[in-house]
């Protein structure tokens, strides 16, 4: 589930084009556009990417990059959905493993921080380009972390004891675990001299079964 995706108006009908139709043809220009955004903002940056360049990265002309997009700013917001979406499957991937709640964590963890270093994209498009571009970029950047509590309420809800806590406690449990977690990450990937990926994994799992623990 994306957290935010630039909307994508209603295309004419047309002709159908080596058995694709006009409106699969523009979802699969957006969706190349999409691609060349996370390789762009991910390697070089958001600053600095023009239009032009990430066209070129896509092999399309600007006339198609405005088809789908009102400008950089959207494009970002589809590469940021694009990524973190790859972040919360393998979270849920991750745990789903696991035969109780320290293994979920454990598995979670292991393959958010995996995805992470697996490909430096993701990390430079999700801790760094995305902050501090605008008050809609803001917005996207709260929802999406919003989601990450999300997938970890899914993980830990089956498996601890909610009689004694309500929801909103919970989330907002939940919603410092993630924050701790991602500032781990975000340190982590910036480091000059960075931790390997086992011990990182080793103390976010600390902080979280240090709060769980409480309510297995």
């Amino acid at each position: 589930m994306n957290c935010w995706a630039s909307p994508v108006g209603q295309e004419a009908p047309g002709r159908t084009y080596r058995g694709a139709g006009p409106g699969q043809r523009r979802e699969e220009r957006r969706a190349r556009l999409v691609d060349a955004a996370v390789e762009v903002f991910g390697t070089s940056g958001y600053r600095s990417a023009t239009v032009e360049k990430i066209c070129a990265a896509a092999g399309l002309t600007k006339r198609y990059f405005y088809e789908s997009f009102g400008g950089r700013e959207a494009l970002l917001l589809a590469a940021y959905a694009n990524v973190t979406d790859r972040l919360r499957e393998s979270i849920v991937r991750g745990a789903d493993g696991g035969v109780d709640l320290d293994a979920k964590i454990r598995g979670a963890l292991a393959g958010f921080f995996e995805a992470v270093a697996d490909d430096p994209r993701i990390s430079r498009i999700a801790f760094q380009e995305i902050l501090g571009v605008g008050p809609e970029v803001d917005d996207a950047y709260r929802a999406c972390t919003g989601s990450f509590v999300d997938a970890v309420l899914g993980v830990i809800g089956p498996e601890i004891d909610r009689s004694g806590v309500s929801d909103v406690h919970l989330r907002n449990l939940a919603t410092g675990l993630v924050g701790a977690v991602l500032m781990i990450a975000q340190q982590w990937v910036l480091a000059d001299d960075p931790q390997p990926i086992d011990s990182v994994i080793a103390s976010a799992h600390t902080i979280n079964m240090a709060v769980l623990r409480e309510f297995v």
